[in-house]
């Protein structure tokens, strides 16, 4: 027969019973994380907006900083690039043509000892060497000794190589930014002594003096590869003579920068014309970056009433409107400007669709303005009154560190989620109380369960004893 208690772990419904009022129990606490996950998209959507507003921004404030020149770019060529070439312009005022003739590169210093004999020890017969040497404003003393001790400490003379692989490392390692210098062997046991200055032109020249010893001797038998007063560059541009320690010149022409690569005395051109690739380039990139914030609202803003969907900041009515007043903004005029002169961003060939994108409907127009009235163009992106400049205040508003519209929107986000976090750990403290006092009633209803259960067993033994 079945006792109360078999029929109980028969069913076994304790944990079972206790889950399912846990579940029931945890709704509040899942429509919570379902509010705080709503709060943290459109936070997540808020950062992207954000972002897309600072490019367009930026994008602006780019195409008004006077050192750019970005509707006055110029680039430079040169006729003959393995002659000169030229660096990317920076501060050039205005196109230009230079005529350019190189009659000499700037070369490094070289002086070379005479060959001699490697195993001889004929240099350190003339005793220990001193000198001095100076490499451009650098000027450092050298000793080296003539002689040494072998493993037994008996004093030996060094041997013509080895004496100039010491002098060789001390200049390395006095000079290691200035100068290098070798020990080569130049055939069988001959030997030759280099040292060549790093920096090119007579005044990185390479100067001995004070010169003792073997020193003395290698010193004063060295010859250059460049005679000293051959080791400046030396260039004409239109018909001025210039002399330079260095083959890169960027103080010849104010705003230029080239580089000497061959001296051919042969006359070359240096080029520097407007670029009007770069200058539409520019363009093109404020028309994308207000296309791409114009998107990112879009996409979080957007009402799709027969589908049922919304973006996330749906209900963010300034966000929404944003783009929509930027385009209103586009379509103003600058005061002020003279008639004939464009004042309109359309009279540069640049409108609007309706879905508030930002094109070039006319090309042909807007690269005729680059070309011919690129100063009128300029106006419209860097004039304080100019639509562009109105609609960089407009954005700015919405991203302004202290006090802009998406950080005051995104710190209402923070302070949901906060009390969404507070609410969310209250009912979990709650649901483990809960849980808690219902294994401690189901426990007692064991408890209660297995008291009679036992009461049924003396009941029934009571009735076995009397036959029944």
């Amino acid at each position: 027969m079945s006792t109360i208690g078999n029929i109980f772990q028969q069913t076994n419904p304790y944990e079972k019973f206790v889950q399912q009022l846990v579940q029931l129990e945890s709704q509040t606490k899942v429509r919570y994380e379902i509010q705080k996950g709503i709060q943290n998209e459109k936070k997540t959507a808020i950062g992207a907006v954000s972002s897309a507003i600072s490019k367009f921004v930026s994008s602006i404030e780019e195409l008004q900083d006077p050192i750019n020149k970005p509707f006055h770019p110029l680039s430079a060529i040169s006729s003959n690039k393995d002659t000169v070439t030229v660096d990317p312009v920076s501060t050039l005022k205005r196109p230009a043509t230079f005529g350019i003739t190189i009659d000499r590169l700037a070369s490094n210093d070289i002086m070379l000892s005479q060959i001699m004999s490697g195993s001889s020890t004929n240099l350190a017969d003339l005793g220990d060497g001193t000198i001095d040497i100076t490499i451009g404003d650098k000027t450092e003393s050298i000793s080296v000794l003539a002689t040494y001790e072998d493993d037994d400490g008996i004093t030996q003379q060094k041997t013509n190589s080895q004496i100039l692989e010491d002098f060789s490392k001390s200049i390395d390692d006095l000079f290691g930014d200035e100068a290098r210098a070798n020990r080569f062997i130049v055939s069988g046991d001959d030997v030759q002594f280099s040292i060549q200055s790093l920096e090119t032109g007579f005044d990185n020249r390479i100067q001995f003096s004070g010169a003792t010893g073997f020193l003395s001797d290698v010193t004063a038998n060295s010859s250059r590869v460049t005679p000293e007063a051959e080791l400046n560059a030396l260039f004409t541009i239109d018909g001025v003579n210039f002399e330079r320690g260095q083959n890169q010149i960027d103080d010849a022409v104010e705003g230029l920068s080239f580089t000497l690569k061959n001296a051919t005395g042969e006359k070359e051109e240096l080029a520097v014309n407007r670029d009007l690739k770069k200058a539409r380039s520019n363009v093109d990139g404020f028309i994308s970056a207000f296309n791409e914030m114009n998107r990112t609202i879009r996409d979080r803003t957007f009402i799709d009433t027969e589908a049922d969907r919304r973006g996330p900041l749906q209900d963010n009515r300034s966000i929404r409107n944003l783009t929509l007043g930027l385009r209103q903004t586009g379509l103003l005029a600058v005061d002020g400007v003279n008639e004939g002169e464009a004042s309109r961003l359309s009279e540069i060939g640049i409108s609007f669709k309706n879905d508030g994108t930002m094109f070039v409907e006319d090309s042909d127009l807007l690269t005729e303005m680059l070309t011919e009235r690129p100063d009128e163009v300029a106006r419209l992106f860097t004039d304080e009154n100019s639509a562009v400049s109105l609609m960089r205040d407009e954005a700015d508003a919405f991203i302004n560190s202290e006090n802009g519209i998406l950080s005051t929107i995104e710190n209402g986000f923070d302070q949901k989620i906060e009390r969404l976090d507070n609410k969310i750990a209250a009912q979990e403290r709650f649901l483990t109380r809960f849980e808690q006092e219902q294994r401690e009633r189901f426990n007692q209803l064991q408890a209660i369960i297995d008291q009679g259960d036992a009461q049924f067993a003396q009941i029934m033994n009571f009735r076995n004893s009397l036959g029944f």
